[in-house]
């Protein structure tokens, strides 16, 4: 089972003392959590203004300095709209990553089918060698993922609960498996969680034997509430309670 680290996500650098920003904090980052047990990173690389960026330059740095310090581990970015809400603009972005060398591209990319012109980024992905996180985040989208003729060419399917009360995310999470199930698409499911519920789902995840993901874009706590020092100490208590 795969568990990969999600190192910063939206995130300000207030929200968290230990929160990777820059492409070598990224790289830093990730290679920490790799040697903690991370199979795979999860980043959302900045520009130089601090904010998420999306632009080929941005990504591609991030990407390389990761590369560099943990060598065959892949690395994913987001596509999420809130960082470049125009969709034409955001798809000219996506579909500009094909031109950067393949160290510097993306192994992976997670799309939320709930965003307008979900598709049409998809389909740059894809077409830059670029696998699919398609992010299910909502009933409705198990069904814009059935209707979109490329679905088994995605890599994972994240099936992504909003509560952050512990009962509700997991009752979340069972609902989204068990329609994505019922579709007979057979694709790898990344379960996870966030803020109150992200440790609830990680263990639910795993007891039914899902991929998982934790890290500061997700949590800024242990399972025991106490504040964790980075994102080594997240994914160190995540492969505990998977073993405990």
């Amino acid at each position: 089972m795969l568990l990969k680290v999600c190192l910063n996500g939206a995130r300000a650098p207030t929200d968290h003392p230990r929160l990777p920003v820059t492409p070598g904090a990224l790289a830093r980052d990730a290679a920490a959590c790799h040697a903690a047990g991370a199979g795979a990173s999860h980043v959302h690389p900045r520009a130089a203004h601090g904010g998420e960026s999306l632009d080929a330059a941005d990504i591609g740095v991030a990407v390389s300095d990761i590369r560099h310090a943990c060598p065959g581990v892949p690395v994913g970015v987001s596509t999420g709209a809130w960082i470049l809400p125009d969709v034409t603009a955001r798809h000219a972005r996506v579909a500009s990553w094909k031109a950067l060398p393949a160290n510097t591209r993306p192994d992976f990319a997670s799309v939320n089918l709930s965003e307008p012109g979900w598709e049409s980024i998809a389909d740059a992905l894809l077409d830059a060698g670029i696998g699919v996180e398609a992010g299910v985040w909502f009933p409705e989208d198990v069904s814009r993922l059935m209707a979109w003729p490329r679905a088994a060419e995605c890599l994972r399917i994240l099936v992504e609960t909003q509560s952050s009360q512990p009962e509700a995310a997991c009752q979340e999470a069972r609902t989204l498996v068990d329609l994505l199930r019922a579709t007979g698409l057979e694709l790898p499911l990344l379960v996870h969680g966030s803020e109150g519920g992200a440790w609830a789902v990680l263990g639910w995840a795993r007891r039914h034997g899902f991929d998982a993901r934790i890290g500061l874009e997700d949590t800024l706590v242990l399972p025991d509430g106490q504040r964790a020092a980075d994102n080594a100490a997240l994914v160190t208590a995540a492969l505990q309670l998977q073993h405990g």
